[in-house]
């Protein structure tokens, strides 16, 4: 084997991505359309890919980026759809906006008057803040948005939305009360005038667990690619993991009984057995909190990470009589024989989310995407 086969890879199931997005409008009326949300990379899975496959193969039109250059990738790659820029942007971003078909974001009445200074078109969503409390106007601030719309007719707002804080909270009483207000905003703003052809405001969890009220949309993020919005709760939905993060046996080694493994020395053999070392670590995807309670796949069979994991390796206790060999294949998310190992297990174990471990793999893992049984696109590892 040469050794750039050794090299930790993620592997990206385009059919999985399919089956989630049919699972999701499988929730919601055929009447409401789909804002697939692909920032921050699509959850570190790949967002012009990403978005090619959704658009062509799952008639998706519209797609929602955290800022400006992520939009203006997902130009640059064809991408024809609409695209809904999250973030704060700059004069200049807004102005190249306006060329490449963008919509922005209005956030805060600063955002409001500080465009008005602009000479340039910018059609937006002005985000509603209904109690998540991190952006966007209140109730009491949309007469601003109102007033200033009279006097700026450079200024477009299409659409308008908000963001369930605590949907994912089993019996939470919040939706119901972020969509009543949300409601009443809209009702305001369309009845001074604003034609708002785009309203929005389920996310995963909503979508999931409530009806889909007064909107044209919904906006899926971590279940298009095969997370729970929680990892510790159920949201009756049959999920498949969208990427797979897999390395391999690189060194195996007989010990002693008491010796120690890896950094601070705190898993110690209770016999004489071997040690098999694998190829990849944090600075692959692989949380440092899996140490001594993570486990990795190798040969259908479940492993216990073994000591602390390091940068680029982590160890597993193979037994005294092993059935591992150099070159094995170790999955660390993702299925071998019979077991599997989804972002949702692996997040459990540190008191996380499904979000954060799938945007924690690494730069230098290869990532391939496969649609169908065949390989549509590879990234290299990165190694700068």
């Amino acid at each position: 084997m040469e050794t750039s086969e050794f090299t930790p890879s993620a592997v990206v199931s385009l059919d999985a991505l399919l089956h989630n997005l049919g699972l999701i409008r499988s929730h919601i009326p055929p009447d409401v359309g789909v804002m697939a949300v692909i920032k921050d990379c699509a959850y570190g899975n790949g967002a012009s890919i990403i978005a090619s496959v959704l658009e062509k193969e799952g008639n998706v039109n519209f797609f929602v980026v955290a800022n400006a250059d992520e939009a203006f990738a997902l130009r640059n790659a064809s991408i024809s759809g609409e695209i809904l820029v999250l973030g704060k942007a700059s004069q200049e971003q807004l102005r190249l906006g306006a060329q490449k078909r963008i919509t922005f974001t209005c956030n805060d009445p600063h955002d409001l008057e500080r465009w008005t200074h602009y000479d340039i078109p910018v059609n937006f969503h002005v985000n509603i803040d209904t109690g998540m409390r991190r952006l966007g106007f209140t109730a009491e601030e949309c007469s601003i948005l109102i007033r200033t719309l009279e006097t700026n007719p450079h200024l477009q707002c299409c659409g308008c939305f908000t963001h369930m804080a605590c949907a994912d909270e089993p019996g939470t009483t919040t939706v119901d009360r972020q969509y009543n207000a949300f409601e009443e905003t809209v009702s305001i703003l369309e009845g001074a005038g604003m034609n708002l052809r785009y309203i929005h405001a389920s996310n995963s969890a909503a979508l999931l667990r409530f009806p889909v009220r007064s909107c044209t949309h919904v906006r899926p993020g971590i279940v298009l690619y095969g997370s729970n919005p929680d990892p510790a709760q159920s949201f009756g939905i049959e999920l498949r993991t969208v990427v797979s993060l897999k390395a391999h046996v690189v060194s195996l080694r007989e010990v002693a009984e008491g010796t120690p493994v890896s950094y601070g020395g705190n898993y110690v053999t209770k016999e004489r057995t071997w040690i098999a070392t694998i190829e990849i670590g944090y600075a692959q995807g692989v949380p440092r909190y899996l140490g001594n309670c993570g486990e990795v796949l190798i040969r259908g069979k479940r492993y216990r990470i073994a000591g602390n994991v390091t940068m680029d390796y982590i160890m597993v206790d193979a037994g005294p009589c092993p059935v591992i060999n150099l070159c094995d294949e170790a999955v660390v998310i993702g299925s071998q024989g019979n077991e599997s190992i989804t972002p949702d297990d692996v997040a459990r174990f540190g008191n996380t989310i499904g979000y954060e471990v799938l945007c924690n793999i690494g730069a230098s893992v290869k990532k391939t995407w496969v649609l169908r049984g065949k390989c549509i696109g590879t990234q290299q590892a990165s190694i700068f």
